[in-house]
């Protein structure tokens, strides 16, 4: 996939920006708060998704009021398309409005036609942060190989909302009861194939994210990962099936059966799909626990790394991947590994400090300055 052209207005404190960008490299200079990270920000927007930075979308709206408006055109493995992302201020929430060749599409449609992958330096989150934050991680990056799965996951976020909110009513035994049934038949088929898919992508993740670690710890460290359900166990992965069979679903259904007397005092459930977390280790011991900071930085940067890859292997397309901010805190063994990686995808580099990064030869580079980008003739010299 690549992006072939992008406008943005008034995204932020983005004015007039009109970005034809090279097919492999694009460097994004300038200092801080002029708008690198604000183009990257725009550019993931057209996936539908949330923020990266987790911006509140009122905030895309310019400090000087009204609109904004961002386009892009892209070229697929099949074709060339069109995105269009317009935003008006509207009472509390702003109104928005998104159109694929011109043809109206929910947010939802574009994360199955617009593929990013992000880096920034908040992804050490991934190995420092608590489980929610991987649990995210693994059903994105399971949802860009199998659309459906983002439905699946705001599903069962509904029926665990709804089953949360009947133990929170503390209504006597008889009654609630017959109330939790029919949630917890909804839960059980739900967050048993939630747990397939995410057992499926820990597979591939692991098969990718372990060589690509010890290429960047230069072979002296070793990781595993290891996928810690909340229903069938530490290391899930390796035994769950490729589908829901009868037997699991009976599993899922038990747990919560046994947990029922305890969920109704604590009022909200303690077992399920929504307490699942992705194990993370090095040389056999808690990278969250015991890893050193440059180690969760690496360990974040392979698993990135791997969701780009591995999205390439299975859609035989490459992602846009964008890195904010990211390959100047890496030395320059590392910045190889996440050249050679990326090699054959359009990139997106953003950086206050060139001089810090090993960059190709080939490519191009943009200056941003106040929310502007300067013409391709008055870009900076040379990077030495």
């Amino acid at each position: 996939m690549q992006l072939t052209k992008l406008t943005v207005e008034g995204f932020k404190n983005l004015r007039h920006v009109t970005l034809v960008p090279d097919a492999a490299y694009n460097l994004l200079l300038g200092e801080n708060a002029q708008g690198k990270t604000n183009l990257l920000e725009a550019i993931w927007a057209l996936t539908g998704c949330r923020s990266f930075r987790g911006t509140k979308e009122r905030d895309y709206l310019p400090l000087t009021g009204g609109g904004l408006e961002v386009t892009a055109q892209f070229q697929d493995a099949r074709r060339a398309q069109s995105l269009r992302l317009v935003m008006r201020p509207s009472g509390s929430a702003p109104e928005k409005k998104f159109w694929c060749n011109e043809v109206p599409r929910k947010p939802s449609d574009l994360f199955s036609i617009f593929h990013c992958v992000v880096f920034t330096p908040e992804d050490l989150a991934l190995v420092s942060g608590g489980p929610e934050r991987r649990r995210s991680f693994l059903d994105l990056c399971s949802a860009q190989l199998h659309a459906p799965v983002l439905s699946l996951v705001r599903r069962y976020q509904l029926a665990l909302h709804q089953r949360n909110a009947v133990l929170k009513q503390h209504l006597p035994a008889a009654q609630v009861f017959g109330m939790l049934d029919v949630f917890d038949k909804q839960l059980v088929s739900l967050g048993t194939e939630l747990s397939i898919q995410r057992a499926a992508y820990i597979q591939q993740l692991s098969a990718v994210c372990v060589p690509l670690y010890s290429q960047i710890a230069g072979g002296r460290e070793a990781i595993s990962l290891h996928y810690q359900s909340g229903i069938y166990g530490r290391d899930a992965h390796m035994h769950l099936p490729d589908a829901a069979t009868p037997d699991i679903a009976a599993q899922y259904g038990e747990k919560l059966q046994h947990a029922r007397p305890s969920d109704l005092v604590l009022g909200h459930t303690s077992a399920g799909a929504h307490r699942d977390d992705l194990l993370l280790y090095i040389d056999g011991k808690s990278a969250r626990e015991f890893g050193s900071q440059g180690q969760k930085k690496s360990l974040a940067l392979a698993l990135k790394l791997a969701q780009a890859q591995i999205y390439s292997q299975r859609r035989r397309e490459s992602p846009i991947v964008l890195l904010d901010d990211v390959m100047g805190e890496l030395d320059d063994a590392r910045q190889a590994v996440v050249s050679t990686v990326v090699s054959k995808m359009q990139v997106f580099v953003t950086t206050c400090h060139p001089a810090a990064l090993v960059s190709p030869t080939a490519g191009k580079r943009f200056l941003l300055k106040q929310g502007e980008l300067t013409p391709w003739e008055e870009n900076l010299p040379e990077i030495p």
